[in-house]
């Protein structure tokens, strides 16, 4: 990291406390919006949360479902590795992790027998415990599967909770450009770009650092990382860059391991600069579409949950981030790049094959 960006962000500490704290709050905001759900489930009603991708053929986007059964229970599943798309699998910690937080394991794989319990990680509780089960599935989204902000899930609903959306309301005059955030706008200039880019990021955090002339990057903080969206009207387009590996001393091993990542990863583009390793992606600004923008910064917060202290000894370095690369200071517990040809192919099952269906896993009855 050059000596220009770790003096801004030497100067910027308060502005990733706030940062910190309106995260917070939103998820704060979402658990009790999720409660608020779970209790007035009733049998048979089904609610589940997902990341806010496509799944694959390969599996599933990480997701926590509930669905309310017998006499007020609710069970509460999240997917084993039978179910997820491999870039998504969890670890042995993020397995030990659901234990800590609660969850049972799995008792059987999903073709087997059915049984009374289920071959997701699960818990039976009763509507009335639906704070607990709040606070669980939003501990699964933060700790496990690093989801930086509740704006990243949606929902799906079937029974009779379609009335009860997640989403906090707002009135229309919040909108930031008064359109879809879809809806293409031509810059006028640096400034007016600046200013798109700033009211799109407000969209996921609130406030963004930056500052109050418009020339600087925005900083983002991922993680232990920290991430740079830097507006371009002479070139046509924001630039997104977040610093990975400093110290890099295999230069021959980060070439093979940056061409895998390339490979896995065909919207970002990873390089190597003398001794650090950074990941770039590039929005076309002329017209700027504020969803593109989103959208690209959903896959890079979906590659930096791979990122710790380990995928940084694979190129022989550490970790270009805010803090030291002492694991116990990074409590980024997932693990390594796997080589290619190591992941056999997950289940492949449709996540709901009909609205009163249970979907994913079985029936706890």
């Amino acid at each position: 990291m050059d000596s220009t960006a770790t003096r801004r962000i030497g100067g910027t500490m308060s502005e990733f406390e706030d940062f910190d704290t309106s995260v917070d709050r939103a998820w704060s905001d979402h658990q009790q919006r999720l409660a608020d759900v779970i209790v007035t489930m009733q049998e048979d009603d089904l609610l589940a949360l997902e990341l806010g991708e496509e799944s694959s053929v390969e599996g599933f986007v990480p997701c926590v479902q509930f669905l309310a059964w017998g006499d007020g229970q609710v069970r509460c599943e999240v997917p084993s590795n039978a179910y997820l798309e491999p870039r998504h699998w969890l670890s042995e910690a993020d397995e030990e992790r659901l234990v800590q937080l609660g969850w049972h394991r799995p008792t059987r794989l999903p073709d087997d027998e059915p049984d009374a319990g289920s071959p997701a990680f699960f818990v039976d509780k009763a509507v009335n415990w639906a704070d607990q089960l709040a606070a669980m599935a939003v501990s699964v989204f933060r700790e496990v599967w690093s989801v930086p902000h509740p704006s990243f899930l949606r929902a799906e609903a079937f029974g009779g909770l379609e009335q009860f959306p997640l989403e906090p309301a707002t009135e229309a005059d919040d909108e930031p450009f008064g359109v879809d955030l879809a809806a293409a706008v031509t810059p006028r200039d640096d400034a007016h770009l600046y200013e798109l880019v700033a009211l799109t990021l407000s969209e996921l955090f609130d406030e963004p650092a930056g500052d109050d002339e418009g020339t600087d990057d925005f900083m983002l903080a991922i993680g232990p990382l920290i991430g740079f969206v830097g507006p371009h009207l002479d070139g046509g387009e924001v630039q997104v860059r977040v610093p990975l590996v400093r110290d890099v001393s295999n230069r021959t091993r980060a070439t093979e391991l940056l061409a895998d990542l390339n490979r896995r990863w065909p919207h970002l583009k990873f390089t190597l600069a003398g001794d650090h390793v950074d990941v770039w992606a590039v929005v076309l600004a002329n017209p700027y579409v504020p969803q593109h923008l989103i959208d690209t910064l959903q896959q890079l917060f979906a590659f930096a949950r791979t990122v710790d202290a380990h995928f940084a000894a694979r190129f022989g370095g550490r970790l270009d981030a805010l803090v030291d690369d002492d694991p116990d200071v990074i409590e980024v517990q997932h693990g390594e790049l796997l080589p290619p040809g190591s992941v056999p192919p997950a289940r492949r099952r449709e996540l709901f094959t009909d609205p009163g269906d249970q979907s994913l896993f079985d029936d706890p009855s």
